[in-house]
């Protein structure tokens, strides 16, 4: 800025005048082309007739019960829900019904010697009919209890999947619907700084014409209009970008409009971390899931060993045979016959296969037990970093809610010198970054505490 100093010469005051009206051209195409830029942004705010209203509970809701990765887990969960009928059928009588019928185009013949001479004899009719009931039943089977039991704790373990992979998704979405908030707060700050430099340029271009700004001032002024467009569209590519993402958690069309009615969850009061250990030993879902996991692989491991001892069986039969001429032989020409018996079955040698399952089941267990004591370090260590990280968030809002009046009022005062001429552009330029700066470390932090609010949810087994 310069008041009086290096003031060009007459002869030189025309030269540098002349080109003056092309500056207004300039700036008034720029102002045409922020608000060509600005406007589809400000129309996409504006809510239109199809908009979806989203407020951060309904996106939980919506996420939790039409996301793949719930859907998936209901999947197993039904899957798990049939090995239990499966396994109980083995313990259940097995009964099979059974019908035949046999064409005899040519009657089988046998050969009866007679005094020395062989004569053939045809037998039979040209239908016969069979038609039988059987029955199986296993009156004892060691290895039947821990695998019923190993069924009904796999039905268990998916259940509890269920709830962890709902969790999960209630933690997406709630991230995905802080990132929209975060990325509108930082296009409203791009926004508001590239307002701030046209209203700069524009004083510039005032002092310019009445002399008392230099060229210099006046392409500067221009040059950081410019330098602050390219941040502004990166902003609201990232804000289309987390939309579309908040769109695909929830379930919802990429090509329907959504208004987000929910900000940033304000800072509170929180337990102790030692409550939220003791609440996420208590409700984490894959927790739980894991703790079964190690029951059923020591039941199945049971259910291994068991099956190397006698098992025995009940079997009964009814069976209505007929043989005759006509198509449909008539009841008295069908004779009856029923049969009972028990089987009884040693296990003595079956190439060590059964050892080899035993091994593996016992290996399983092992595993399980290994994967839960991972999981009890990981909870812990997840509840710890996002209690830590939402205490820092909460520390942050504070600091810069204060920063960002401060910058706000210092901003004002360096518009009010450099209007005045008691300030250089320099100045007024500084105090405009420390405001764009302070912004955006408060939309920053609101975010984070939202984001470490919802992890913290999560790790203690909340939705």
């Amino acid at each position: 800025m310069q008041h009086g100093h290096d003031r060009p010469a007459r002869d030189d005051r025309a030269r540098l005048r002349a080109p003056t009206a092309a500056w207004k051209i300039g700036i008034a195409l720029g102002a045409l082309a922020a608000l060509v830029a600005t406007g589809p942004a400000a129309r996409a705010q504006e809510p239109q007739a199809d908009t979806l209203r989203l407020g951060l509970d309904e996106a939980v809701r919506r996420a939790t019960t039409t996301n793949e990765q719930v859907l998936i887990a209901r999947a197993q969960q039904a899957r798990a829900a049939g090995t239990v009928k499966e396994v109980r059928a083995d313990a259940l009588p097995q009964i099979d019904a059974n019908f035949g019928y046999t064409r005899n185009i040519q009657k089988p013949v046998i050969f009866f010697n007679s005094g020395g001479q062989v004569q053939p004899i045809t037998i039979g009719n040209d239908n016969d009919y069979s038609i039988g009931l059987t029955l199986t039943q296993t009156l004892f089977d060691f290895s039947l209890g821990p695998a019923r039991a190993a069924a009904r704790l796999s039905r268990e373990a998916t259940a509890a999947e269920v709830e962890a992979a709902r969790t999960n998704v209630a933690l997406s979405a709630r991230t995905s619907y802080y990132d929209v908030l975060l990325s509108r707060a930082l296009v409203d700050v791009q926004e508001k700084a590239l307002e701030q430099a046209q209203r700069r340029l524009s004083q510039v271009q005032d002092f310019y014409d009445a002399g008392t700004a230099s060229e210099f001032d006046l392409l500067t002024a221009q040059v950081e209009v410019d330098n602050l467009r390219p941040p502004l569209i990166q902003a609201r590519n990232q804000l289309a970008l987390n939309r579309n993402q908040l769109k695909r958690t929830v379930g919802i069309s990429l090509d329907r409009p959504v208004a987000l009615t929910d900000t940033f969850p304000a800072p509170a009061d929180t337990a102790s971390l030692q409550d939220y250990l003791v609440l996420a030993g208590r409700r984490r879902s894959d927790l739980r899931s894991q703790q079964v996991q190690v029951q059923l692989y020591h039941e199945n491991l049971s259910s291994k060993k068991l099956s190397a001892l006698p098992t025995l069986s009940l079997t009964a039969g009814v069976r209505r045979q007929a043989s005759s001429n006509d198509l449909l032989p008539p009841e008295s020409q069908f004779a009856q016959s029923t049969t009972a018996g028990l089987q009884f079955s040693v296990p003595l040698f079956d190439g060590r296969r059964r050892a080899g399952q035993v091994q593996q089941a016992r290996a399983q267990e092992e595993e399980a037990r290994f994967r839960l004591a991972q999981l009890q370090q990981d909870i812990r260590l997840q509840v710890q970093q996002a209690y830590q990280a939402m205490q820092a968030a909460r520390e942050r809002i504070q600091a810069s809610q204060a920063n960002v009046h401060r910058a706000e009022r210092a901003l004002q005062i360096a518009e009010t010198r450099f209007k005045n001429g008691l300030s250089t552009q320099v100045e007024l330029h500084d105090a405009e970054l420390a405001v764009t700066q302070a912004r955006s470390n408060r939309a920053r932090a609101l975010h984070d505490y939202g984001v470490a609010r919802a992890n913290l949810m999560a790790a203690v087994g909340e939705r």
